[in-house]
């Protein structure tokens, strides 16, 4: 079942000193099925995370349609969750307060229903004995980890990752990877993500999708292998090396 699907999606940004448009997506077309975990490969200027801000709501495209669940989408709301590079955490609140605010426009819910879903998700990431740390008493994974229990709080149909793990070490990826495939199968999220990795895509995703400059579809290849997936597979990396000759040239 298609849960999110981008139709003839087109997005312009002002050239620099009136020069002319830079075209990001022309006429990107994709369909996510529910419970999918999808990855986005593309050189830099291909349109990644103008997709994403898209998806999110965040963006309005200058043509297309973007369809969540039947509905248009035509701003952000808490069924589409962004997940940034940066972690985008406020420093002022500490790890909890963090998670909770992102249940601030969850309605329906008493603040101990909030307080209880905020803890089970930092239960969820591993950070249940870092409740009241402040944001710079944690590490860049730990950050990371918060910034997904935020995300996952108000129980979103589409979680949207925009490359969280470029800037952590191998060591910190290699056990974020392995959380994050387990998140996916506990929890059966819908997950649309953008990386630059080639391999941690194939770790990761059901399926690649892979960007031409500007933004479009230029190929979707799936990947048949077992969950969970380590990057030290030699399958792995055999199909890494099939879905690199799509963004060689």
């Amino acid at each position: 079942m298609t849960i999110l699907e981008m139709t003839g999606v087109e997005k312009r940004f002002p050239g620099p000193k009136g020069g002319e448009p830079v075209i990001a997506l022309r006429g990107l077309s994709l369909a996510i099925g529910e419970g999918e975990y999808v990855c986005i490969l593309g050189k830099s200027g291909c349109g990644k995370s103008t997709l994403l801000s898209i998806a999110a709501g965040l963006e309005k495209p200058d043509a297309g349609r973007v369809v969540c669940r039947g509905e248009t989408v035509t701003g952000p709301d808490r069924h589409r969750m962004l997940m940034f590079q940066d972690a985008a955490l406020f420093p002022w609140l500490d790890v909890l307060d963090n998670v909770l605010y992102g249940l601030t426009f969850v309605e329906g819910l008493t603040r101990r229903e909030k307080l209880a879903r905020a803890e089970d998700n930092l239960a969820m990431v591993g950070l249940s004995d870092f409740q009241r740390f402040r944001i710079h008493e944690l590490s860049g994974g730990m950050r990371q980890r918060a910034a997904l229990a935020r995300a996952l709080a108000p129980d979103p149909d589409i979680l949207l990752i925009d490359e969280p793990f470029s800037a952590l070490d191998a060591m910190t990826r290699e056990q974020l990877y392995a959380d994050i495939q387990r998140i996916w199968k506990e929890t059966g999220k819908t997950i649309l993500m953008v990386t630059h990795n080639v391999r941690e895509a194939v770790c990761l995703g059901e399926r690649v999708l892979i960007l031409s400059t500007p933004g479009e579809v230029a190929a979707n290849e799936p990947v048949n292998l077992p969950h969970p997936r380590s990057m030290n597979d030699p399958n792995l990396t055999l199909v890494a090396a099939h879905i690199s000759t799509f963004l060689q040239g």
